[in-house]
């Protein structure tokens, strides 16, 4: 018999969600398109022969690829649970990492292991971003000031959150929607500039 984690769950829908899914394949995970092929075909409301599963699966951006469409807040799927998650990419961090710190960077990944619902790695991340964070401004104070060895930190920081913390408990294929960063940049600048505006005070006082 054919059946995965999905095939219960759409045993339950109604003609008209499955329909619904299967033309949205792109929004839904690889396994969750099967399983509608599967109980379509069940219903008799496809044939078998009609439909390639190998290439419905090619078509769908859900195998490989990661689709950067924004969720409304206000207007949620009926099968979310179904539905890629959406996350911050790796990418995304990397930008945060190398041009902000490790700690932002971090604090993306955390929104993602938020949305993954892993509270435990989320406080380790946490935890590391801040620890790294502290001792890497203890180290470069007795090194240099070169934007290379800040560079470098940074990089350091950012293999480690997406190679150990991110392919650890997130998993390191898994697809997922791209989310988009204008919010959690904006807060960046805001908060590089008002810590800025805090160092020179003093000096603005004086003059």
């Amino acid at each position: 018999m054919r059946t995965n984690s999905f095939t219960k769950n759409m045993s339950k829908k109604s003609n008209k969600e499955l329909e619904t899914i299967f033309n949205e394949k792109e929004k839904y995970t690889v396994e969750a398109i099967q399983a509608v092929i599967w109980e379509l075909e069940n219903r008799n409301l496809i044939e078998k022969t009609a439909i390639s599963v190998d290439e419905t699966l090619k078509k769908s951006d859900a195998v490989n690829a990661v689709i950067s469409t924004e969720k409304k807040e206000n207007n949620e799927s009926p099968f979310e649970e179904l539905e890629l998650p959406f996350l911050y990419s790796k990418k995304a961090i990397q930008g945060f990492t190398i041009f902000f710190s490790t700690i932002f960077g971090a604090f993306l990944l955390m929104q993602n292991l938020k949305e993954m619902n892993k509270p435990k790695a989320r406080i380790q991340t946490l935890t590391f971003g801040i620890v790294y964070t502290i001792l890497s401004a203890i180290i470069l104070n007795y090194l240099p000031k070169t934007f290379f060895i800040t560079l470098l930190f940074n990089l350091i920081g950012y293999v480690i959150l997406t190679e150990y913390f991110w392919n650890k408990h997130i998993g390191k294929d898994l697809a997922f929607q791209k989310k988009q960063i204008w919010q959690p940049l904006a807060t960046s600048i805001f908060i590089v500039l008002a810590l800025i505006l805090l160092l020179l005070l003093p000096q603005l006082l004086n003059i």
